[in-house]
């Protein structure tokens, strides 16, 4: 593929009538008033869905007097079910919020709803009550996120996002960092690490050979991790509430009805689109591929490092975490200072790969003559991947979708996030409920093992992607013309 100059590149009436909807200018401040609901929402997955809700769901299983390994299987339906909800919903809300022309106050919605039910949680410590609240909270979770990257646009100039994009991931990161101080100060690994493994023989890795005593368990300060990561969500996010973004609004004004009638038939023709483009949905494929990783790494946390890490590393799961996000900051500006220069395909495979070698590291740690050690390596490759994914994954949904319609293209990219959010964790799951009587085997080991062989399949699909980004940097538009010609 040749390097195009400013001559190649034609930029029809159409492109220019998307591009005039964007931002034509990036104000400093407006972006760090913007970059606070970043950190408050990455706050939010890693104390609630990473350090919270997991080790108390399946604490509040045993308390049922279930195996753990049917404790993973329930939980991942949870999961699965708030997954399917967004991956369902999440195009049409998009559409939706496109047509209005404004994408703040969806944001703002989704972000009360979810604190709300997260304080809930607290009430009670009971696990059906527990999970249901957790799939409302995931889903406004993951809707916000979705309106939150479409805002991106009318934020930043085009040659200004990448950067603004880096500055907000290493931010962001700040509000892991939060939730691991937070989470350290409360005490809830030990309750989960501690008190469920070091006092069996952790060395085994079989989760049916933890006998615990059901009047022994203690929430300890998980309960109360919710309340106070409700509270801190609402405070970090509070400079949010004053930015402003460039709203586009509708030619005509539109009942609830009427907008949702329009919305379905932009949905249905941003469906189109993208089927029609090659480019878009070998995207969505490799998205739905790599993030599988990603976010089964996310939502199991806690008991992988706990249990990966065995005896050596008992009281160190926060640290081990807190080393990862160390990572995830620097690489997270590296990133965005390198997107303009090396564009989102060769990014996207990077930080694949990173992640592909953080979970193969996972799986070695402890096994054989291995050390348990090396576990922090992990920790390393872990904060390279998280640091660049999410990036990454926003640049090209600019990249490939007309500025009037990101929010609908980020719904489908959400479809294929949490299509692979359903997956991976019932696979996940399912291969820990299958193993866990096998001698000499590890479930956990193999469950994530399993794992590595759909993140191999995201990498490969992405090679196939053409980069337009080059054109994209240029004022040119989706959809490209002639991108897969040989001359193009």
């Amino acid at each position: 593929m040749k390097k195009l100059s400013n001559a190649d590149v034609v930029v029809d009436g159409d492109d220019i009538k998307e591009t005039e909807l964007e931002s034509k200018h990036t104000s400093t401040k407006n972006a760090w008033l913007w970059y606070s609901y970043d950190m408050a929402d990455t706050f939010f997955s890693q104390a609630v869905i990473s350090l919270a809700f997991t080790p108390f769901a399946l604490i509040a299983g045993i308390a049922l007097d279930w195996k753990l390994s049917k404790v993973f299987i329930v939980l991942s339906l949870f999961m699965a079910g708030s997954n399917l909800l967004i991956a369902i919903f999440g195009p049409i809300l998009g559409a939706i919020s496109d047509k209005a022309g404004k994408r703040k106050p969806a944001v703002l919605i989704s972000a009360g709803i979810m604190v709300t039910v997260t304080a809930l949680i607290t009430v009670w410590s009971n696990f059906w009550w527990a999970c249901s609240l957790f799939v409302i909270a995931n889903f406004c979770y993951q809707a916000g996120r979705m309106f939150y990257d479409a805002q991106i646009p009318f934020i930043a100039e085009t040659e200004k996002r990448g950067f603004t994009q880096a500055i907000g991931g290493a931010l962001a990161a700040f509000g892991s960092v939060i939730a691991i101080v937070v989470s350290i100060i409360l005490g809830q690994e030990f309750m989960f690490g501690q008190h469920s493994l070091n006092k069996q023989n952790a060395a085994l890795w079989n989760l049916d050979n933890i006998e615990l005593d059901i009047n022994d368990l203690d929430y300890g300060g998980l309960r109360w991790l919710f309340l106070i990561s409700a509270v801190i969500i609402i405070l970090i996010s509070i400079p949010y509430l004053f930015h402003k973004e460039v709203e586009n609004p509708p030619e005509e004004k539109l009942n609830a009805k009427e907008h949702v009638k329009s919305a379905l038939v932009a949905f249905k023709t941003s469906l189109k689109a993208i089927l029609s483009d090659r480019n878009s949905w070998l995207f969505f494929l490799a998205w739905f591929f790599i993030t599988d990783a990603a976010n089964t790494t996310i939502l199991y946390m806690v008991p992988v490092i706990s249990t990966m890490g065995g005896d050596a590393l008992i009281g160190m799961t926060d640290y081990v975490i807190l080393g990862g996000i160390v990572f995830s900051i620097i690489f997270g500006i590296i990133v965005g200072r390198l997107m303009n220069r090396l564009g989102p395909k060769k990014l996207f495979l990077g930080v694949g790969i990173s992640w592909f070698i953080a979970i193969l590291i996972f799986v070695l740690c402890g096994l054989g003559p291995i050390p348990s050690w090396i576990i922090w390596f992990g920790a390393i490759f872990i904060g390279v991947g998280f640091g660049g994914i999410w990036i990454v994954g926003r640049q090209f949904i600019m990249v490939l979708a007309p500025p009037s319609k990101l929010a609908q293209y980020g719904g489908f990219q959400k479809i294929a996030g949490r299509v692979s959010a359903i997956v991976s964790p019932l696979l996940f799951s399912g291969v820990i409920f299958l193993t866990d009587h096998l001698a000499g085997l590890t479930p956990m080991r193999l469950a994530l093992a399993s794992l590595l062989v759909l993140f191999s399949l995201g990498i490969i699909v992405a090679l196939f992607i053409k980069d337009p980004h080059e054109r994209y940097l240029k004022g040119e538009r989706a959809p490209y013309k002639g991108i897969y010609d040989k001359e193009g």
